[in-house]
């Protein structure tokens, strides 16, 4: 299928646990994870995400390479449904430059057509919805010329247990290393440096919630950051949590897997 070089996975979720009532608030934390996406969500068809300052969310949107944290709340017991994409995704999807989007949202009434959100909005059944985004996003990526290039240069540095030089990625594609920056940015939304030490800091999440380690500074000491010091200024940039206050915080469980880290308290 053709969207999976652009779709990593589509979530669906509500924000209302178990015994909690239909006018509970919830919220979720937005954490570095190196991958856009688009949420479409209401409730009874109004926007239920609110941002810090209380403004609700258009009901779909799209959002580019978090580089910083921020909670968000969710009001009443809304559907949520997501699509994670590939770091690529928005330049290959929609022409749009992926560092526009860093640290920001666009309404993804900008991405598709008036008709279109009020055909999501008729929808009840999250994989109709699904069906949906796809058949547009398959239109979408038959528009716009791809760099294979770039996507290559993405793997590379997911794979990558150290550090790897820019320098080293423009000379395997044969430009200069101003060009490759450019380019990657362009595509991803950030520098190679900062996509790097994102990876980075999933790779240590990963540990932590699969509690692969004895004590924490195994995982700094196994993920070469300089120091426990660093280690821990790194994690909080990324999530707003220091290694240590996340262990007490999750006691072991960690949300599922979506294309933000979601957790609703």
């Amino acid at each position: 299928m053709a969207l999976k070089q652009v779709v990593k996975h589509f979530w669906y979720t509500t924000s209302q646990q178990p015994g909690e009532s239909a006018g509970t608030s919830g919220t979720y934390g937005v954490w570095a994870d190196g991958a856009p996406g688009i949420i479409f969500q209401h409730h009874q068809g109004h926007s239920a995400i609110l941002n810090t300052a209380g403004t609700p969310f258009p009901l779909s949107f799209a959002y580019g390479q978090s580089t910083r944290p921020c909670t968000n709340q969710v009001t009443g017991n809304p559907l949520l449904l997501g699509i994670s994409f590939y770091p690529t995704a928005f330049k290959k999807l929609f022409s749009i430059d992926a560092s526009d989007l860093t640290n920001t949202l666009l309404d993804a009434a900008q991405l598709f057509t008036p008709s279109f959100i009020e055909q999501l909005l008729h929808t009840a059944d999250p994989r109709q919805i699904i069906r949906l985004f796809s058949q547009r996003l398959a239109q979408q990526l038959l528009k716009y010329p791809q760099d294979a290039a770039i996507d290559e240069s993405v793997r590379i540095l997911q794979q990558a247990t150290t550090r790897i030089d820019s320098a080293l990625l423009a000379s395997r594609i044969h430009i200069s290393q101003r060009q490759f920056q450019r380019r990657f940015k362009a595509y991803v939304g950030v520098c190679t440096e900062t996509y790097q030490r994102i990876m980075k800091f999933q790779q240590a999440l990963r540990l932590l919630r699969h509690q692969q380690y004895n004590k924490l500074s195994d995982i700094s000491y196994h993920l070469d950051y300089a120091d426990q010091s660093h280690f821990n200024r790194e994690f909080k940039l990324f999530s707003g949590f220091t290694p240590k206050a996340l262990q007490e915080r999750l006691h072991g469980n960690y949300p599922a897997e979506l294309s933000r880290m979601i957790r609703y308290d």
